[in-house]
C-alpha cells in the first residue's frame, strides 16, 4: 500500500513539474523563415511616370520571432532544422520592452524604404539632395549626451548651415579631441546653440550622435507597403524593384529571385541577421537565385538550400551587373 501511495505522490509531483516547464518562458527566442514577399507587387508610383512591368519576382525575406518560447515548443524547436534557438537579449536587450524593440524595428523599416527611395532615384539619374539633418539617436555617455536630444533639427554647426550628414560630419572633423562645436539647432520649435566637446572613435573625431537626413518631397511619388514587415534588411531589393519598375526592360529576366541586406545612402550593402532563416523562407517561394551581403556569405554557403545560387554582392552595382549582365563581363562572384 505504501508503494502505491509513494508511486501516486511521484506521479503528482512529476506533473506538477511539466506543468511548471510547460508555463515557463523561457529567455530565448526561436527564429524560424518568414515571409517572403514580392516587393514589384508592393512599390507603387502615384504619378505619371512610366511604370514598367517585370514577368519574374523580386522577393524580399523575412525572419519570424517567437519570443515566448515554452518548454515543449523549445524542445520542438530543437528537432527542426529550420529553427534557430537564441538567446533572448540579443534581440530584446535588457532594459528594453517588446514594444520598443518594434517601434525600433518599424522605425528602422521607415528608414529603409527612404533610402531606397534615394538610391534608386538616384542611380536612375534624379538629382535628390537632402534638406535637413536631425539627431536619430545619441550615444550613452558621448560627449552629445545631455547636450544634443533625438529629434533636434541642426541648422548650423560652427557658423556653417548644414543640409546633410556630411556636411556635419565634415565640420567635427576639423577639429581636435578636446575642442568644442556649436550645434545651432530647433528643438520644440525654437533655435538654441549648444556647445559640445569633441571626442575620438576609432581614431576619428566624433561626438556621439546617429543622424538622419529628411530629403523632402522626391521626384518621383513612391510609396512602399511593408504591413508589419520591420527593420532594415529589405534596403536592397527596394531599391532594385524601384529600378526594375521605372525602367524599361525586366531586371528579372523572368526568374523568382529573393535577397537581402541594408542599403546605405552610398549604395552599400550592408550584412543582416537571420541569413539561414531566410534562404529558407525563399527557397520555399520557388526562387532560384539569392543576392547575399558579401559579409554573410561565410554563413550563408555553410548550409545553403539546394537549388538556391548564392550571389555576393558589396554594392548596388554588384547586383545590377548580375541581374544586367553585359557582353564580355565577369561571371558574378558567388559565395
Amino acid at each position: 500500500m505504501r508503494q502505491w501511495v509513494l508511486v501516486g505522490v511521484g506521479a503528482v509531483v512529476l506533473v506538477a513539474v511539466v506543468l511548471t516547464l510547460n508555463f515557463y518562458q523561457l529567455p530565448v527566442v526561436a527564429l524560424s523563415p518568414g515571409p517572403a514577399e514580392d516587393v514589384l507587387s508592393r512599390i507603387k508610383v502615384a504619378d505619371s511616370t512610366h511604370v514598367y512591368d517585370s514577368k519574374g519576382k523580386l522577393f524580399l525575406t523575412s525572419v519570424g520571432i517567437d519570443d515566448n518560447v515554452r518548454f515543449y515548443q523549445a524542445i520542438l524547436d530543437f528537432a527542426n532544422p529550420d529553427v534557430q534557438l537564441r538567446p533572448r537579449q540579443e534581440l530584446f536587450p535588457k532594459g528594453q520592452s517588446t514594444q520598443q524593440v518594434d517601434q525600433q524595428n518599424a522605425s528602422d523599416m521607415d528608414e529603409s524604404k527612404q533610402t531606397a527611395m534615394v538610391v534608386a532615384l538616384r542611380q536612375l539619374g534624379y538629382h535628390v539632395e537632402p534638406q535637413s539633418v536631425t539627431v536619430a539617436a545619441v550615444l550613452s555617455g558621448a560627449p552629445a549626451d545631455g547636450k544634443l536630444q533625438v529629434g533636434d533639427r541642426i541648422l548650423r554647426v560652427d557658423d556653417a548651415a548644414v543640409s546633410s550628414i556630411k556636411q556635419v560630419q565634415d565640420t567635427i572633423r576639423r577639429h581636435h579631441v578636446g575642442q568644442t562645436v556649436a550645434f545651432t539647432v530647433s528643438r520644440h520649435d525654437a533655435a538654441r546653440t549648444v556647445a559640445v566637446a569633441v571626442g575620438a572613435d576609432g581614431g576619428q573625431p566624433r561626438v556621439g550622435v546617429a543622424l538622419h537626413e529628411d530629403f523632402g518631397k522626391l521626384p518621383v511619388n513612391l510609396s512602399i507597403d511593408t504591413e508589419d514587415i520591420g527593420g532594415p534588411s529589405a534596403g536592397l531589393m527596394f531599391t532594385l524593384g524601384i529600378i526594375d519598375k521605372l525602367t524599361p526592360g525586366d531586371l528579372t529576366g523572368g526568374r523568382r529571385i529573393a535577397g537581402t541586406g541594408q542599403i546605405e545612402i552610398n549604395q552599400t550593402v550592408d550584412p543582416i541577421g537571420g541569413i539561414d532563416e531566410k534562404l529558407v523562407a525563399a527557397k520555399r517561394e520557388g526562387a532560384t537565385v539569392f543576392l547575399v551581403p558579401a559579409d554573410n556569405c561565410a554563413e550563408a554557403k555553410a548550409h545553403p538550400p539546394s537549388g538556391l545560387r548564392l550571389v555576393r554582392v558589396r554594392t548596388l552595382t554588384d547586383a545590377l551587373d548580375f541581374l544586367r549582365p553585359k557582353a564580355g563581363d565577369p561571371a558574378p562572384q558567388g559565395c
